[in-house]
């Protein structure tokens, strides 16, 4: 797709306002808020050079998004947002492609099975099954995969990653959270922000939890084991619903000694980095993201280092 002129952040706000107002809806059915994220997708551009191909991983259908000089070996396993109800590759194609070409590595888009249809953990079931098939048939070392997502994404990696570390096998290289849902049962003091309010997160909360224990950690991933968790770059942002909720989660992580980088953006809105490719600050974050995972990946040897005999 060819790319459009960048926009203002007051003329995108404009834009975005009513759209969001619309879509995220509490009483607008799933359905329809799906169909409106994937019409709305095809205007986000992608950049030049980059290729989509579609595959299975651990019985999803996925997207791998390559970038234009993309050789490094390592791979981004990417967990879209949407209030765990709505959302898919196609609403976050952009998201992924950009972040594909800042860190020249293919970014794995997981389509996993969405609430109420399928609430918790289907979503972290499907995203555990792709990690292991990233390694089993794509051929990537395990140490050399980030997780990374927005929002519910965000939430479904963190627990996912918490799963990994548990089971004392290979670990991710790194875990990337753009404003993480990681405690849906936690109810926002703030109506709204510009892109989700308060009525439409408690009907997804209770959508992803259908007949589940709401103490759940794979449910609240922030009530779950911190400790050994990989390298962690946390985005948020002052003005969105979930501002406090990250505020605590980077927190706890520091309190569990897990490397952080932790970002708070003024001016940006709630997983505005699905407007990369219209807006330049929200670009200017993936690239940000990209460097601190770029730096973690070089940090990982590649091959076993030589034992030197003694001088």
């Amino acid at each position: 797709m060819r790319s459009l002129p960048l926009l203002p952040m007051p003329l995108a706000r404009a834009a975005l306002h009513p759209f969001y107002r619309l879509t995220f809806h509490h009483r607008m059915p799933w359905r329809a808020q799906r169909a409106l994220l994937n019409a709305v997708a095809r205007t986000q551009p992608l950049p030049s050079g980059t290729s989509v191909g579609t595959l299975l991983l651990g019985g999803r259908p996925v997207e791998r998004i390559d970038a234009r000089g993309g050789q490094t070996a390592g791979a981004v396993l990417y967990l879209h947002g949407g209030g765990y109800t709505v959302g898919s590759p196609a609403s976050h194609r952009s998201l992924a492609a950009h972040l594909a070409r800042d860190t020249r590595r293919p970014v794995y888009l997981l389509d996993y099975r969405l609430a109420p249809e399928h609430p918790c953990p289907a979503a972290l079931e499907d995203t555990i099954a792709a990690f292991g098939a990233l390694t089993a048939t794509e051929g990537h070392a395990p140490e050399s995969i980030v997780l990374a997502g927005d929002s519910a994404g965000g939430a479904i990696a963190l627990a996912a990653t918490q799963h990994l570390v548990a089971g004392q096998g290979p670990r991710p290289s790194a875990l990337a959270l753009i404003s993480p849902w990681a405690n849906p049962t936690e109810v926002a003091e703030k109506a709204r922000d510009l892109v989700v309010n308060r009525p439409w997160g408690l009907a997804c909360a209770a959508a992803y939890l259908g007949d589940g224990d709401p103490s759940d950690p794979r449910y609240v991933p922030h009530a779950g084991p911190l400790a050994g968790l990989p390298p962690t770059y946390l985005h948020t942002n002052t003005r969105e619903l979930l501002y406090g909720q990250c505020q605590e989660l980077a927190l706890s992580l520091r309190r569990a000694g897990v490397p952080l980088r932790y970002v708070e953006s003024p001016s940006l809105w709630h997983a505005a980095q699905a407007q990369a490719g219209l807006v330049r600050e929200a670009a200017e974050s993936l690239r940000d993201i990209a460097s601190f995972l770029t730096e973690n990946w070089s940090a990982e040897p590649s091959v076993p280092r030589r034992l030197l005999p003694p001088a």
